[in-house]
């Protein structure tokens, strides 16, 4: 009786050893490994930087004739070195003429962005200052690529003779996937 225990634990000893081989055969490991880089966010002002006047001629917007825009000039850039500032100086400006200044915003980066928001101060400021289109929010600009866009300053006859008046218009953009309309 000794004799068949041993026997039949030897048998399965040497089964669970049979099975433990087979798994141990067949057992394989695999890994993942990676690397990721992110992309770049950035908006810039971009030229070129045009302008032209209009003013109201029956309510409808009229280009002022070249004669008559003699004293007044107009000067776009940029401050360096990132270009996120647009500087823009108008000499000579009288009531009840609208500067109109055309421009595009850069997506510099690789990461697509959205216009959010358009924010214009014009604390003490005797007039309108816009940005156009009006739609400007809500727009898509992919990596590499621009939006054009057009900035409107006019002053009413509230305005001061030889006078310095400042505005300020802040341009929020966002990434594409945080916009919410």
């Amino acid at each position: 009786m000794q004799t068949k225990m041993t026997a039949i634990f030897a048998i399965l000893m040497i089964a669970l050893m049979a099975v433990g081989v087979s798994y141990a055969l067949w057992s394989k490991t695999i890994y993942i490994e990676g690397t990721v880089n992110t992309g770049t966010f950035d908006a810039i002002f971009e030229g070129p930087y045009t302008s032209s006047a209009t003013y109201l001629l029956n309510n409808i917007p009229t280009p002022v004739p070249p004669e008559k825009l003699t004293g007044i000039t107009v000067t776009v850039d940029t401050h360096p070195p990132d270009d996120e500032i647009l500087l823009v100086t108008i000499d000579g400006l009288y009531p009840c003429i609208t500067i109109h200044i055309d421009y595009f915003i850069k997506n510099a980066g690789t990461v697509p962005w959205i216009v959010n928001k358009v924010t214009p101060d014009i604390t003490g400021f005797p007039g309108t200052v816009t940005v156009t289109p009006p739609d400007l929010v809500g727009k898509q600009v992919d990596g590499g690529a621009s939006i054009s866009a057009d900035l409107e300053v006019h002053i009413d006859n509230r305005a001061e003779q030889s006078h310095t008046y400042t505005f300020s218009v802040t341009i929020e953009v966002v990434q594409w996937n945080e916009y919410k309309p």
